[in-house]
């Protein structure tokens, strides 16, 4: 029997499933394939929403984990699966030094606990963060970094990723496309302008005012697939929200928006082609020209 439609994305933090690729993951498990996610750390170093009311005795990594839960059966996924990491924070912070920060960890030792995920699993697709990390933040980076390593270790047949680490006893799978998630960066840049027109700093976003916007709209990041998700806004909406602790009605470079421009922006989702090389059409099916 043949393998159904199987993705499989893999994220730095509990929420990058529903924030980033939500509408994606939901769309194509409405359509019947099999989609799995695969969270690398707790998010235990994530910063609380003000109106987040925490329970007592409980951590926020417990609390992330309950909320991963709900977003999932939102989104419709088939199962998720965790890594035993701690989030790294953002760049310079004291969490990344901590030893179970995953930026922490040797890319080589990731993608071998990757590579059987991916063999077990057997995607035909393979999804996760852009080497640049979205925003910059080390824990994307790190999984980028692991997850390409892995993607093609899988397919291997000598046992063995990176510099010699084992990758136990299953059947090599060569999974047949990776994704990068992908923001359009003329639409950023266009935030940037419209930022600056307002009188905000586009150079001091988020909670911490860590997040640099024009440094982020100058990496190159090109679109290859462009995915129509409106008809799953709704699922990805309510799985974002199942993020009580993080969720503050979406980015707020977002929120300053005219709603039209932002309808628009939120109908796409686009993804970089890193494996194998981009053809000359931007693609409307991450499964396309997968039999």
């Amino acid at each position: 029997m043949s393998n159904p439609r199987t993705l499989l994305g893999i994220f730095a933090h509990p929420d990058d499933e529903s924030f980033g690729p939500g509408g994606t993951l939901a769309a194509y498990a409405a359509q019947g394939a099999q989609v799995h996610v695969i969270i690398a750390t707790d998010g235990d170093a994530g910063s609380v929403e003000d109106s987040h009311q925490r329970q007592g005795g409980r951590t926020l990594a417990q609390e992330r984990s309950e909320e991963l839960a709900r977003a999932a059966v939102a989104l419709g996924v088939t199962s998720i699966w965790n890594l035993p990491y701690r989030d790294s924070g953002m760049r310079g912070s004291p969490d990344n030094e901590h030893p179970r920060a995953l930026a922490r960890q040797p890319v080589e030792r990731l993608a071998a606990e990757l590579t059987d995920t991916i063999r077990r699993l057997k995607p035909q697709v393979v999804l996760t963060h852009d080497p640049y990390g979205g925003y910059g933040h080390p824990d994307h980076i790190r999984c980028c970094e692991a997850v390409t390593v892995a993607f093609y270790a899988a397919a291997q047949t000598d046992g063995q990723a990176g510099n010699g680490n084992r990758i136990g006893s299953l059947q090599p799978h060569r999974a047949q496309k990776l994704y990068y998630t992908n923001f359009d960066k003329r639409a950023l840049r266009w935030i940037v302008k419209f930022m600056r027109i307002t009188g905000r700093n586009p150079r001091q976003m988020g909670r911490n005012k860590d997040i640099d916007l024009v440094e982020i709209a100058g990496w190159e990041t090109p679109v290859h697939a462009r995915i129509d998700v409106r008809a799953y806004l709704p699922d990805k909406e309510r799985a974002s929200r199942a993020h009580a602790s993080q969720y503050s009605g979406g980015p707020a470079m977002f929120r300053m928006l005219p709603g039209p421009l932002r309808n628009r922006l939120a109908r796409y989702e686009n993804f970089t082609r890193a494996y194998p090389a981009p053809g000359a059409f931007q693609e409307s099916d991450l499964f396309q020209d997968i039999a």
